[in-house]
């Protein structure tokens, strides 16, 4: 930690024990975790003894990119709209989100504007990427109930969003070519760092639907949703965490993002090339369950919405990687060998797929 950080560091977690715990400082019983550097955001917990009894908080403070060797000062223009944009996510949630009481967004407790800081309650649980592996691995070596267990967690996720967003619900017509300029610079992005053949063979396939529109459903959207951003916790309670932005689009984007995500469930990990995929009927739950409680879907929407995901994924996989410290060799053989096999492989099946139907 550098001193700069280390600074803010102890001033912010004081701050937070006086303004937003109601606590002193100089207790003996106040605890402040170690400042911990994400993707995008800097976190720390912190514990006392509140007024109200004991108090447990996770502080997180947003940032563009975290990547390299990173500052939290200065705060710039996009690092404080990023904290505006998750605690309004998170202010509506708390109002509006209407799934069951064992899944359920985070608290928010406060702000400290001062060093664009978001104030949560802190959630005990594992990630759900962990559990969610190993209840997938297990059910390939034959242990039927976890993968009906995570069949349950998924089907659990799939309601509660369905039900957030039948409560949200405006028609709408989706025209591919308002979403074209975006994929194209996806495709013309990775055509360019990759060579693949395959990102003309999407953008072929997407030209030929010149003028495709499809009535469908507008919501309140999520850029955090993903299954990264999920905690199970006791009894298999389910806890949400950074949403993120939240943007009115059409609800097939939400399903699209957090699917992806589901898909690369073993990404980063050694499995990766024997496994690939986590089971397809656990995604099928989810589905059915979000489509038992809003309204009939468009699968030919939800397809394009996909394959804009996986466009993004990869494209955001390729950025991530040119960032680390790495020598130039080894980064250009870890696209070469694990992120364009994989990604071109997703993209490859999804190109299967009738998209006009």
């Amino acid at each position: 930690m550098t001193p700069a950080n280390a600074r803010v560091h102890r001033l912010l977690g004081s701050q937070v024990v006086r303004d937003v715990l109601g606590a002193e400082a100089g207790a003996g019983d106040v605890e402040i975790g170690p400042l911990e550097a994400n993707y995008f955001s800097f976190t720390f917990r912190v514990k006392a003894a509140a007024r109200s009894g004991p108090r447990d908080v996770f502080v997180k403070i947003p940032k563009t990119d975290v990547r390299g060797t990173p500052e939290i000062l200065p705060i710039t223009p996009e690092d404080r709209r990023m904290a505006q944009e998750e605690e309004r996510s998170l202010r509506l949630l708390e109002r509006g989100w209407n799934g069951d009481w064992q899944v359920r967004w985070v608290k928010i407790r406060g702000v400290v504007p001062e060093y664009n800081a978001i104030v949560t309650d802190r959630v005990r649980g594992d990630d759900a990427t962990a559990v969610f592996r190993r209840l997938d691995i297990r059910r390939r070596l034959g242990f039927h109930g976890e993968g009906e267990r995570l069949r349950g967690l998924m089907s659990r996720l799939g309601a509660a969003l369905g039900r957030f967003h039948r409560s949200n619900y405006s028609d709408g017509v989706f025209l591919l070519s308002d979403e074209m300029p975006k994929l194209e610079r996806y495709c013309e992005d990775l055509s360019s760092d990759t060579g693949s053949p395959l990102l003309m063979r999407v953008l072929k396939k997407l030209r030929s639907m010149n003028g495709f529109e499809r009535p469908s459903g507008k919501v309140p959207t999520l850029k955090g949703l993903d299954v990264r951003n999920v905690l199970v916790g006791s009894g298999d309670a389910l806890f949400l965490l950074d949403p993120g932005k939240m943007k009115i689009a059409y609800r097939e984007a939400d399903l699209a993002r957090f699917l992806t995500t589901y898909r690369i469930l073993y990404w980063g990990s050694k499995s990766l090339p024997v496994l690939r995929e986590p089971d397809r009927g656990a995604e099928e739950a989810f589905l059915s369950a979000y489509y038992a409680q809003s309204r009939a879907g468009c699968p030919q929407l939800f397809k394009l919405f996909l394959l804009k995901e996986q466009l993004k994924h990869w494209r955001t996989a390729l950025d991530s990687l040119r960032r680390r410290r790495w020598a130039p060799w080894v980064k250009a053989m870890a696209a070469r060998v694990y992120v364009t096999p994989f990604y071109s492989r997703q993209i490859s099946l999804q190109l299967e797929q009738d998209f006009r139907g």
